[in-house]
């Protein structure tokens, strides 16, 4: 059995696959397994992972989103423990390695997520060096809601047991099924955040599928509905940590849909979290929002 199952989701995006693929090979923890899962791509990817024989294990499904994608490999990954890269990111050399020092250190720990590089030109990793490895231990992921703590889903790595009682990836046509994903981990017990060194390289580009704000507003509705539903852990008791760590989803997000003179979906998503705002005490927010929504307003 492999130490990690490395899982990548893709759909036509051959080019950056190959290099995602690249920096997999270059690992200096050889201990895992690979298996793309592919969409139904038309540009020559899956001619591509065949030719790899058997260094790649493909896995194919209709184009049904990227959740789903990971979700079919963690249903045939072998491995004890889940790592999640996307086929536009890059790993360095030393990250499985980091990965697998933090998980000895921490005594097996549910839930582990890495530190990102954003680039935009290859020359930008250049850039980056290995550094002493540096983690924040936290009971669980809900104990670490003190702060904003978020990184993409090329930086989470998961016992596999944690992720099967999680129910996966949400297959809804969204962004921020990996924030969904996080808390309904919540209460798994052991979560780790890398501080160094950085474990993965986040590509910026215009293809970026979280570049589009109405996918992102679904994340947000679907995360909301699914906390008044009690569909993550901690009960009651574990509200106010639930409640920190989705109004630092919804803040940003409301902001953006007042730029974008989105008012409608703007005071829909300040509406729906008021309650947890005054909770939290949130005044800032709370009082600046409709300021900046009467700046924002046609004259």
């Amino acid at each position: 059995m492999p130490f990690f199952s490395i899982i990548i989701p893709t759909y036509n995006r051959r080019e950056l696959l190959k290099q995602s693929l690249m920096s997999v090979w270059r690992q200096t923890f050889t201990d895992y397994e690979l298996i793309v899962s592919d969409g139904g791509s038309a540009d020559g990817t899956v001619e591509y992972l065949h030719s790899l024989g058997s260094r790649v294990r493909m896995l194919s499904q209709p184009n049904n989103g990227p959740g789903a994608a990971r979700n079919l490999g963690v249903a045939q990954a072998r491995g004890d423990y889940l790592a999640f890269l996307d086929s536009d990111d890059l790993w360095f050399r030393w990250t499985l390695e980091t990965y697998a020092a933090v998980i000895r250190e921490a005594n097996r720990p549910a839930f582990i997520a890495g530190k990102p590089f954003r680039f935009q030109r290859e020359d930008d990793l250049m850039r980056v060096s290995s550094e002493a490895m540096k983690s924040e231990l936290f009971s669980d992921y809900l104990a670490s809601c003190d702060e904003w703590r978020w990184w993409g889903v090329s930086s989470f790595v998961i016992r596999k047991d944690a992720m099967q009682k999680s129910g996966g990836f949400a297959e809804v046509n969204m962004n921020g099924e990996d924030a969904d994903l996080a808390l309904k981990l919540g209460d798994a017990p052991g979560f780790v955040q890398i501080m160094s060194p950085r474990t993965f390289a986040y590509r910026e580009h215009d293809c970026n599928l979280t570049s589009d704000l109405g996918k992102t507003i679904a994340g947000i509705w679907h995360k909301m509905r699914s906390e008044e539903d009690g569909q993550y852990p901690g009960g009651k008791k574990r509200a106010r940590e639930r409640w920190r760590i989705l109004t630092r989803h919804v803040r940003p997000v409301a902001l953006e849909c007042l730029q974008k003179k989105m008012k409608h979906d703007a005071w829909e998503l300040y509406r729906a979290t008021f309650g947890w705002h005054v909770a939290l005490r949130r005044w800032k927010f709370l009082f600046g929002f409709p300021f900046k929504a009467l700046l924002n307003s046609p004259s």
